[in-house]
C-alpha cells in the first residue's frame, strides 16, 4: 500500500493542526505531533514514554494505575474522527490511531469519499435526534408513565417543579440548546460543513467575516445543528419529573424558538451558555453575569451588596471544572422559565441532574438558613463541579439566592 510523502504528511497535519477542532488545544496539538514524528522513527510506543516525554512525568508513574495517556488518545481519536466528520478532506490520506496502539498510521481514501461521508453524518444528526426523542416520548406514554396521583394532582419531586405539573392552563416547552454549523454560501451538493466555537448566531457569524473576511465570509448558517450531549441525555430525567403533568409537553431547538414560545408556555431550557440563543434576553436580567472569552461568571449578592468571581480555566484531558447552574425566574405572562445549564455538557448535566433531585432542598438548607415557604420557588444557584466528561464526582454549592416573588422564612 501507497504511504504519503514527507510533504503530503506536514500538509496532512498542518491543516488538522489549524482546524476549530484543535487551534484552541495546545495540548492536543502538541500530542499529535508527537505521535506523527515517532511514527516515522520507531515501530512500537509505550504509555510511559509518552508520559514522559509529553507530559513530563516522572519514573514513577504507572499506566495501570492511571489511566492519563488512555484517556487523552481516546480523545485524540474522537477529535480526529470528528475532524474528518466534518471536514471536506483534499488528501489522498488521513491520520487514524488504531485501537490498542499509539503510533499513527495513514489511511488511502478517495477524494469524493469525505465529502459523501460529511453530508450523510450531519445531515441524520437533527432527524436522529427528534427521533430518539419521539421514542423517549412514546416509552414514557405506554411504558413506564407513573398513575395519577388523587386529587388531580402530581407530587413534585421538588419545589422546582410545581408550576410544570400542577393544574394551570400552560403547556411546558422543553428547549434544548443546539450548536449551529456553518455551510457554504449557495452551495448545496457537495457543501463543506464547519463549525465553530466562537460562532453561534448570525450575529457572531457577521461579526467574524467582517474580520476575517477570507476565512468565513463565504459562509452561512446552515439547516444542519446539533444538540450537545447535556440536553440530549438529560431529556429523560426531566421528563421523568414533569412526565405526570396534566397539560401536553413539546420540544424545541434554542434556534427555533419564537417569541410567541414565551407568551404561551412554562419554558425549561436545557443547554450551555452558547446555545441560550434568544432566552439569552432573560437570562441577563438576573444578578448571574457571565462571560464566554475567557469563561467566567460575575454574581451581584443583593443581599451582602457584594460582587462573587467565579473563573474557569480549561485544560486537556477528560477531567473538568465547571459550574452548573439552576435558575428559575417569572416570565412576563407569569410563567414559569427554569434555566438547567452552564459552560459545557458537564455543567448541564449536573444542573439537570441537581434540579431532580429530592434532597435538594436539604442541601441548599445546609448551605444558607433561608428556607422555603411556598411558591413560587424562584431562585438562583450556582455549583462547582469537577469530574470526567459527563459524570460529576463533586458537586458543591457556592452561590444560592431567592428572587423577588419568592416567599421565604429564616
Amino acid at each position: 500500500m501507497t504511504q504519503p510523502s514527507e510533504l503530503e504528511k506536514n500538509g496532512i497535519q498542518s491543516q488538522i493542526l489549524n482546524s476549530p477542532e484543535f487551534h484552541d488545544s495546545t495540548r492536543y496539538q502538541e500530542l499529535l505531533r508527537y505521535l506523527v514524528d515517532k511514527s516515522s522513527k520507531v515501530t512500537s510506543l509505550k504509555e510511559t514514554e509518552i508520559a514522559h516525554e509529553v507530559f513530563g512525568k516522572d519514573s514513577k508513574f504507572d499506566p495501570s494505575a492511571d489511566p492519563l495517556i488512555r484517556s487523552y488518545i481516546s480523545n485524540l481519536r474522537k477529535k480526529l474522527e470528528h475532524y474528518y466528520l466534518t471536514t471536506d478532506n483534499v488528501f489522498e490520506y488521513k491520520i487514524e490511531i488504531p485501537k490498542g496502539q499509539y503510533l499513527v498510521k495513514y489511511t488511502h481514501i478517495t477524494k469524493v469519499a469525505a465529502p459523501v461521508v460529511s453530508r450523510s453524518y450531519t445531515h441524520i444528526i437533527y432527524p436522529a435526534v427528534i427521533a430518539a426523542l419521539i421514542a423517549l416520548f412514546l416509552m414514557w406514554e405506554f411504558v413506564v408513565r407513573p398513575a395519577p396521583i388523587a386529587m388531580g394532582g402530581v407530587a413534585p419531586v421538588n419545589p422546582i417543579w410545581t408550576e410544570f405539573v400542577e393544574k394551570n392552563d400552560r403547556p411546558t416547552l422543553i428547549v434544548l440548546g443546539d450548536y449551529l454549523v456553518l455551510s457554504e454560501k449557495g452551495k448545496m451538493d457537495g457543501r463543506t460543513f464547519l463549525r465553530v466555537p466562537q460562532i453561534n448566531s448570525d450575529a457572531e457569524l457577521r461579526d467574524l467575516a467582517r474580520q476575517k473576511p477570507d476565512a468565513y465570509g463565504r459562509y452561512v448558517i446552515s439547516d444542519v445543528t446539533y444538540v450537545g450531549a447535556g440536553a440530549s441525555m438529560g431529556i429523560w430525567d426531566i421528563m421523568k419529573a414533569i412526565g405526570g403533568a396534566p397539560k401536553e409537553m413539546s420540544i424545541k431547538l434554542s434556534s427555533q424558538l419564537k417569541w410567541d414560545d414565551f407568551d404561551h408556555n412554562n419554558i425549561v431550557y436545557v443547554g450551555t451558555f452558547k446555545t441560550l440563543d434568544k432566552l439569552d434576553t432573560l437570562f441577563s436580567r438576573t444578578n448571574i453575569n457571565f462571560s464566554l472569552s475567557p469563561n467566567g461568571m460575575k454574581i451581584r449578592n443583593t443581599e451582602t451588596d457584594s460582587l462573587m468571581s467565579f473563573t474557569l480555566n480549561w485544560h486537556g484531558g477528560n477531567y473538568q471544572k465547571d459550574y452548573s447552574i439552576i435558575l428559575k425566574l417569572r416570565g412576563s405572562k407569569n410563567n414559569s422559565i427554569l434555566f438547567l445549564t452552564g459552560f459545557s455538557e458537564l455543567g448541564v448535566m449536573e444542573s439537570v441532574k441537581a434540579s431532580v433531585d429530592p434532597d435538594l432542598i436539604s442541601r441548599i438548607n445546609k448551605f444558607t438558613p433561608l428556607t422555603v415557604d411556598a411558591s413560587p420557588f424562584l431562585f438562583e444557584l450556582v455549583s462547582e463541579t469537577e469530574g470526567v466528561r459527563y459524570t460529576a464526582f463533586r458537586s458543591e454549592i457556592k452561590y444560592f439566592s431567592l428572587l423577588p416573588n419568592a416567599r421565604s422564612k429564616n
